[in-house]
C-alpha cells in the first residue's frame, strides 16, 4: 500500500515593499496616528490656554485665601530677592487689583533682604499708584524686612512687624570682588582699552584696581541713591519716626521691639492684624482675602520639564556678566 506524501505548504514572505496594498494601509495608519497626536496636542494647549497657556502675560488668576463679605482685600507677597522678575510679577498683580472694583485695600506681605535699587523703586512707585487710586496699603512683615524690602514698605500707611521680625538696613551697597592680585600671581595681566576721554570706564570692574580715586567716585554715586532712600523713609514715616533720620539711616538692623521704639514700624502684630487694619482703613467689615498669580503656561511647563532633564549648571556669557558687573543695591547681607 503506497503512502501519499502530505501537501506542501508554501509560505510567502509578505512585506510592505512587496505588497503595495499593505504598504498603503500602513501609511494611512501612520497618518491617522500623527493626526490623532496633533489633535491631542491642540486639545492640551487649548485646555491650558483657557487657564493661562497662551494668554497675555498680564492675565492673572485669583485665589481666595479667606472667605468673608463681598468686599475684598488683596494679599501681595514681596518674598526673597527683589529683582526684575519680581517687578514684573508684582506689577501684573497690581494691575489686576487696580481693575477689580471689589478689592478695597491691599496687604503687602514683605519677607525680603531687598535687592536692586531700580527694582525696589519700581515696585514702590507701582504701589504708590494703587494708593493714589484710593486703595489703602498695609504692610505685614515676615522674618526680614530689610533694605530694598523696607524701601518698598514705605508705600504702606501702617506697618506691622511680627515679634521676631528684623527691620531696617537703610543704605546702599555695591557688592563685588577684586581679583587683580590673584591674576598677577598666575601671570595674567588684564588690559582694558577705552576711548581717550572715558578714563572712568572700567571703574568698579573686578579686574581693575580700586584706587582711592575710584572708591571716592563710586561712593559718591552710592550716596546719591542713599539720599533717595532716606527721603523715601522720611516721606513714608513722616511724623512716625521718634529719632532723627541719621540714627536709623546707617545700615543697622533692629529687632521688632527696637524698630517700634524708633518709629520704623507702627505695631507688633501678625498677618491677621494687618488684615483688620486694612479693612478699617477701607471702611469695610470681614472682607474676603484674595491673591493673584499668573498660572503656568504650556510653554512654562515645557521649559520646566526640559530644565528638569538637565539640572547641571551651564556657564554662559550672561552668567559671567552677572557675576562681574557692578550692581548698586538696596540689599542686606548677613
Amino acid at each position: 500500500m503506497s503512502q501519499t506524501s502530505p501537501p506542501t505548504v508554501v509560505y510567502q514572505n509578505v512585506s510592505p515593499r512587496s505588497n503595495p496594498v499593505l504598504k498603503g494601509l500602513l501609511i494611512v495608519l501612520l497618518l491617522l496616528s500623527l493626526a490623532a497626536n496633533v489633535v491631542l496636542l491642540v486639545a492640551l494647549a487649548g485646555t491650558v490656554s483657557l487657564k493661562s497657556g497662551f494668554m497675555p502675560s498680564d492675565q492673572m488668576e485669583m485665589r481666595i485665601v479667606r472667605h468673608g463679605s463681598p468686599d475684598q482685600i488683596a494679599l501681595v507677597h514681596i518674598s526673597g530677592l527683589v529683582d526684575g522678575g519680581m517687578v514684573k510679577s508684582v506689577a501684573a498683580q497690581l494691575r489686576a487689583i487696580d481693575r477689580d472694583t471689589a478689592i478695597k485695600a491691599v496687604v503687602l506681605r514683605v519677607d525680603s533682604p531687598g535687592g536692586g535699587v531700580t527694582d525696589a523703586d519700581e515696585i514702590y512707585h507701582a504701589l504708590q499708584r494703587i494708593r493714589s487710586d484710593g486703595k489703602p496699603i498695609v504692610i505685614s512683615m515676615g522674618a526680614l524686612d530689610a533694605s530694598g524690602g523696607y524701601y518698598i514698605s514705605m508705600a504702606g500707611q501702617q506697618l506691622f512687624a511680627e515679634p521676631t521680625s528684623i527691620v531696617g538696613s537703610i543704605g546702599v551697597m555695591m557688592p563685588g570682588f577684586q581679583v587683580t592680585d590673584l591674576m598677577k600671581k598666575i601671570g595674567v595681566t588684564p588690559e582694558f582699552l577705552t576711548s581717550s576721554a572715558a578714563v572712568w570706564k572700567e571703574a568698579g570692574s573686578p579686574f581693575s584696581d580700586y584706587t582711592p580715586a575710584v572708591k571716592a567716585y563710586l561712593i559718591a554715586m552710592l550716596n546719591t541713591d542713599a539720599a533717595r532712600f532716606i527721603n523715601i523713609v522720611q516721606t513714608g514715616r513722616s511724623t512716625h519716626l521718634k529719632v532723627p533720620i541719621t540714627q536709623v539711616a546707617n545700615g543697622k538692623i533692629w529687632a521688632a521691639p527696637q524698630a517700634l521704639k524708633l518709629g520704623l514700624v507702627d505695631h507688633i502684630g501678625y498677618l491677621s492684624a494687618a488684615y483688620h487694619a486694612a479693612a478699617k482703613l477701607a471702611g469695610i467689615y470681614n472682607p474676603t482675602v484674595v491673591e493673584f498669580h499668573r498660572p503656568a503656561s504650556l510653554l512654562d511647563l515645557i521649559h520646566a520639564q526640559a530644565a528638569a532633564g538637565r539640572p547641571e549648571m551651564q556657564l554662559s556669557p550672561h552668567l559671567i556678566y552677572d557675576l562681574v558687573k557692578p550692581r548698586v543695591e538696596y540689599l542686606y547681607i548677613q
